[in-house]
């Protein structure tokens, strides 16, 4: 793999995105390898898994523009949000929990996989953001469904309706985290939890995880098709691309 890297050590399966010159934001080829991760951490005796970025900058920027943009149709629009969906389908199915470490700023797509997680720690310095709206855009990706299961129907539509970069503790009162760390010990206090976790007894923690999922399920395939369908009619709105042209001129015009 290019853009990810997988380390398996001491039953802990670190996945990291590293993509550091697009602040980790996910390419096409990083979607797809990311899917590809997912069955290799299966195959290994890994008993919990870390999702986080490389660096301490960004988690994951969301969905690297620059490479998605050529995606004009809503064939390729659909396509793509589909198969992302099934990925982080794929990861609310996994059988050992999974930690999103948010080691700095998660933006868009990258809080719907950070959303794909059962739990989320993020370092206190991270800024946390669902800000499609300011793109003319819903999210694609299961997020809406996930959030509202997370922290309630109101607060969701606050969240994403609002479309504000939050804090570290703001997101950890708005509760979509559950853990902020200082930023200077975050490494260390993650290798400390996902070591406990990997030290427990499988059969509990796996018998927790399934008795938590079948009360607040994660994964909501039956509206997987209309939300992909609003989704691809936001994509090729003119307003989405209005506002991806306006956010262009702005990062242009910072250089």
């Amino acid at each position: 793999m290019k853009d990810l890297r997988l380390d398996v050590d001491r039953g802990v399966a670190t996945l990291t995105i590293d993509r550091p010159e697009a602040r980790n934001a996910l390419a096409p080829r990083t979607m797809n390898e990311l899917a590809q991760a997912l069955k290799a951490v299966r195959a290994t005796r890994a008993r919990v898994m870390v999702i986080r970025g490389t660096g301490d900058k960004a988690f994951c920027a969301g969905g690297d523009l620059k490479e998605l943009e050529r995606m004009r149709s809503a064939e390729e629009a659909a396509s793509m949000a589909r198969h992302m969906r099934t990925t982080l389908d794929a990861i609310t199915e996994t059988k050992i929990p999974v930690i999103a470490a948010i080691n700095g700023d998660a933006f868009g797509g990258g809080v719907e996989l950070a959303l794909a997680c059962d739990f989320r720690v993020a370092a206190a310095h991270a800024r946390i953001g669902l800000t499609q709206i300011n793109l003319g855009l819903m999210p694609a990706w299961g997020a809406s469904e996930r959030l509202a299961a997370l922290v309630g129907r109101g607060r969701a539509l606050h969240v994403l309706l609002g479309g504000k970069v939050l804090t570290a503790d703001e997101a950890l009162a708005a509760g979509l985290v559950e853990e902020v760390v200082p930023s200077g010990s975050f490494d260390s206090r993650l290798k400390e939890l996902a070591r406990s976790i990997a030290a427990a007894p499988p059969a509990a923690v796996a018998g927790i995880k399934r008795s938590v999922d079948s009360v607040r399920p994660q994964r909501n395939p039956e509206v997987a098709a209309e939300a992909i369908k609003s989704f691809t009619r936001t994509w090729t709105a003119p307003a989405h691309w209005r506002a991806v042209e306006r956010l262009e001129r702005r990062r242009t015009e910072r250089r």
